[in-house]
């Protein structure tokens, strides 16, 4: 386990390394998909390069999630934004996808941030018409709310919270 994962349950939440960046690189078959998870500024066709560029690594703190078998399930990251944890680039595995990656994911991201700051809030923002990102991100608590005024895409997107309940 290296010095920033995390295991809960046999899962492990730890940084990507190449590998693992180079098999998310791999889920996302055209244009659409890659707005859909990184924003109409994510780059497609991407290269190595470019995917790195635009995921933001030296920003962003960065996860892969991996299954007790050493799969990656799931690819997400966190950053604050306006004192909050604010969720980015979470996506699951198309193999995996409708199993509970993506609610792992979620949760033990945010038990990492909570380790790494003093965060009480979650956000995220998320496209209206991704219906089965919604009904996640809803089934775990989180609530739509009044848009950024400084953020872009109101007509495109919502913009969720949710009180962070660490145990």
């Amino acid at each position: 386990m290296g010095r920033d994962a995390f295991i809960e349950d046999g899962w492990e939440l730890e940084p990507p390394d190449d590998a693992a960046l180079d098999e998310v690189m791999g889920w996302f078959p055209d244009a659409h998909s890659v707005d859909i998870w990184g924003g109409p500024r994510f780059r497609f066709p991407f290269t190595r390069e470019s995917f790195l560029e635009d995921c933001k690594l030296s920003i962003m703190s960065t996860y892969c999630l991996r299954t007790p078998g050493g799969e990656i399930a799931a690819f997400g990251q966190f950053y604050d934004r306006r004192g909050r944890v604010h969720l980015a680039r979470l996506v699951s595995n198309p193999g995996m996808r409708r199993q509970g990656a993506a609610r792992r994911l979620i949760e033990m991201i945010i038990r990492a941030a909570s380790r790494a700051g003093d965060y009480a809030e979650a956000s995220l923002f998320v496209y209206r018409d991704n219906a089965p990102a919604c009904a996640c991100y809803l089934s775990l608590g989180f609530s739509i709310q009044d848009y950024p005024d400084d953020a872009k895409m109101k007509d495109r997107c919502f913009f969720l919270t949710r009180l962070i309940d660490i145990e």
